[in-house]
């Protein structure tokens, strides 16, 4: 099938790949982020969240978030970086406002809701995002934000309260950032692949059991269950907004990822399955749950 290229929920591997390319990295030799995507492990897996306000589903590995992700992706790759969490939002951003001078920070994660340059900011309160910083100017923070944002403008205040992230629910510590990244090791591509496969794998198997997050092919069962049911106006705008159309991107850069692996069986499941997420976002467009619930069911049998 042919690759996607164009807008998409890939906020942590695009500043990654800028953060790389600002660092040195040969724009001829480093790889996609659809690639630095699949090198983060993120795309293996589901994951169901059995929350109080109603029930959130991410196709992505219950044992990974993005912040790990992005460790597991330079390591791959065979770069290093300096990493930094915690600290005082005033030391935080005077180390930022140092490196930047050098080459793009990686900062991240932060939440969505503080980015005020977002027309729809208000209504992403807790939504993580990743960026990469250029500058700490006298008022502003001059940022790339993949999210379609580019020489994006912040004052410090309203940079640092999403910086702080503390309605992220996996951030481990505010104002973490990567900056300083350096080669310290030529991988080849099929080096990194095999890196990467093992957690992979362990991605597709987890499963935290509960009694609030569950993961492996039993998500797509019980969000197949919601979807028979009233569905919550939160669980639509997550599904048709972010997870469904994310979820086929993935897919289908999982698909290349797996092909270029030698697993050929691998990647036509996955391809199959990027074109049933598609069939489920049409579905879900035009209101029909039941549908999406049967795409669910299909999506199940593809993976067991």
């Amino acid at each position: 099938m042919t690759p996607y290229s164009g807008n998409g929920a890939y906020c942590y591997a695009n500043s990654l790949y800028m953060s790389l390319l600002g660092a040195g990295a040969d724009a001829r030799e480093l790889a996609t982020p659809g690639f630095l995507e699949c090198l983060t492990t993120v795309p293996f897996g589901n994951m169901y969240l059995a929350l109080e306000d109603g029930p959130l589903v991410f196709f992505s590995g219950a044992n990974i978030d993005p912040d790990s992700g992005l460790t597991r992706a330079l390591s791959a790759l065979g770069w290093i970086c300096q990493e930094q969490r915690g600290g005082s939002g005033a030391e935080a951003l005077a180390q930022v406002r140092e490196a930047a001078r050098k080459a793009p920070v990686l900062v991240g994660p932060v939440d969505m809701g503080y980015l005020s340059y977002h027309p729809g900011h208000h209504y992403m309160a807790g939504a993580d995002h990743f960026m990469a910083v250029l500058a700490v100017e006298d008022d502003f923070v001059l940022l790339h934000d993949p999210q379609g944002y580019p020489c994006a403008l912040l004052p410090h205040h309203e940079f640092l309260q999403a910086w702080e992230a503390e309605r992220v629910p996996y951030r481990t510590a505010p104002y973490t950032y990567r900056a300083s990244f350096q080669q310290v090791e030529q991988v080849s591509r099929q080096t990194m692949i095999a890196r990467t496969l093992p957690a992979a794998r362990a991605n597709l198997e987890a499963d935290p059991g509960g009694p609030v997050a569950y993961g492996g092919v039993r998500v797509f069962a019980m969000l197949a269950k919601d979807l028979r049911g009233e569905v919550p106006d939160s669980l639509v705008s997550h599904l048709l907004h972010f997870a469904l159309p994310l979820a086929a991107r993935r897919n289908l850069d999982a698909a290349a990822f797996m092909r270029e692996a030698g697993i050929p069986g691998a990647a036509a499941c996955l391809e199959r399955q990027a074109r049933l997420f598609g069939l489920a976002q049409y579905s879900g467009a035009h209101g029909q749950w039941a549908s999406v619930a049967d795409v669910m069911e299909q999506l199940a049998e593809q993976e067991s």
